[in-house]
């Protein structure tokens, strides 16, 4: 099989974790300023976190719709619209007289970003090693951090200054743009060098175990109905995962400085710190997965240890201890940042050599952005009529049942060679 060289492998995983990272930055920005926004416009917590949900029932739609039709889409061309698309809406927030007509906006924001996740995996899996796609694995988890302290640092530090929170999406339209035009003249130089002398044969590893790959004159048919059965547990962890991590994201600050006491500026930079987590959530994966061959099962540890966590948040709550909150809601987003990481990269480069990647990373990025719609919503308006603790209460149920549902998906994946090596 040819791929790239080292050098060359590592410029497209770079280009790729900077592309993705802006991404974030595209679609975070309205949740780094949501308290700003609702003081500007004078709206409650639900109205606001509506504008959010907009973005992610597209997000979600779309993605369904990029499950089919990614493996036809040139990525060169696809990302580069669609961060040039995203760039524009970034613009059409930070104009926004009336927060209507940002629901719109926002939706056609989280459409364009759909395209994104599962054309930058295509890339990555056609043109990389598997070495080298272990070491993306790491890279593409590091992206959502660096969005998160690029979106939120730049609005902490805007806030503080008294700088209006319209210049934070400005910002992002420049960066945005700026790195599609990247993006767009990075992959043309990554295929070239592909093309001609930037790469190398790889060798096809030996392997001692048996596989459903070893016979390959036989070709292996991935949607079985068994797998899509076994897959629909994926599915639900994949949407639980995010209904917690994007839930406690977005509110965070909001729980911070009502419930705490914390100033706007400093609850910003505090939720900034968390995403910064998640990279030890792939080392963390990485080192688990050494031992852990399931991947179904793997998830049901991680939200048994965030569901404990959050319990002991609750119990901590009446206190209000800043300090210790934010330490088990940090473990807390380490174990969900792990679950995420297996849902849209283990998994979906486990079934390289059975079917499209991108593919099935659309499919469980959809479950994933279906649980954001959920909780960005349903948290604002649980908060308004009993209040965050309510919230958090239903956080750590989430993640209770959740190991439930994913541990009985590990014990199903066992029953065939197929579903046990993906799942």
């Amino acid at each position: 099989m040819r791929v790239l060289n080292r050098k060359n492998a590592t410029f497209l995983i770079l280009l790729s974790c900077l592309t993705y990272s802006t991404a974030y930055v595209a679609r975070l920005c309205y949740g780094a300023n949501l308290i700003s926004i609702r003081g500007d416009f004078g709206i409650d917590q639900a109205i606001a976190g509506t504008v959010s949900s907009f973005y992610f029932f597209s997000y979600a739609a779309g993605q369904l719709i990029n499950a089919f039709i990614a493996k036809y889409c040139n990525p060169k061309y696809t990302v580069t619209f669609a961060l040039i698309v995203s760039a524009l809406c970034n613009l059409g927030i930070g104009l926004s007289p009336t927060v209507e007509p940002m629901k719109y906006i926002w939706l056609v924001n989280g459409l364009a970003q759909s395209m994104l996740w599962c054309n930058i995996l295509n890339i990555q899996s056609r043109f990389l090693s598997g070495k080298d796609i272990s070491r993306c694995i790491i890279w593409n988890c590091l992206t959502y951090s660096i969005g998160t302290f690029v979106s939120y640092g730049v609005s902490a530090m805007l806030n503080a200054l008294g700088v209006s929170w319209r210049v934070v999406f400005y910002f992002a339209f420049s960066l945005a743009f700026t790195v599609a035009l990247a993006w767009f003249f990075g992959v043309r130089r990554t295929e070239y060098a592909f093309h001609h002398d930037g790469a190398v044969l790889e060798e096809e590893p030996e392997t001692k175990k048996e596989s459903v790959s070893d016979t390959p004159t036989k070709k292996i048919s991935l949607f079985t109905p068994y797998f899509i059965f076994v897959f629909i547990f994926a599915c639900v962890g994949a949407a639980c995962s995010v209904f917690i991590r994007d839930g406690v994201v977005t509110w965070l600050p909001s729980i911070l400085k009502n419930d705490f006491g914390v100033p706007e500026s400093l609850s910003i930079l505090l939720t900034m710190i968390l995403p910064e987590i998640s990279l030890g959530g792939a080392f963390l994966v990485k080192g688990m997965k050494k031992r852990l061959r399931s991947h179904l099962f793997l998830e049901c540890l991680l939200f048994l240890v965030a569901a404990v966590s959050v319990f002991l948040i609750v119990l901590l709550y009446p206190q209000k201890n800043t300090v210790l909150t934010l330490f088990f809601f940090a473990v807390m987003y380490l174990m969900v940042c792990g679950i995420v990481n297996v849902t849209t990269s283990l998994i979906p480069f486990s079934i390289r050599k059975y079917g499209n990647v991108g593919s099935i990373s659309a499919l469980l990025d959809a479950c994933c952005y279906a649980g954001a719609v959920l909780s960005t919503y349903a948290f604002g308006a649980i908060a308004d009529h009993s209040g965050w603790m309510a919230v958090i209460k239903i956080a750590a149920l989430v993640a209770l049942i959740s190991s439930g549902i994913v541990l009985v998906g590990s014990v199903l994946a066992k029953r065939t060679p197929l579903t046990k090596e993906i799942l």
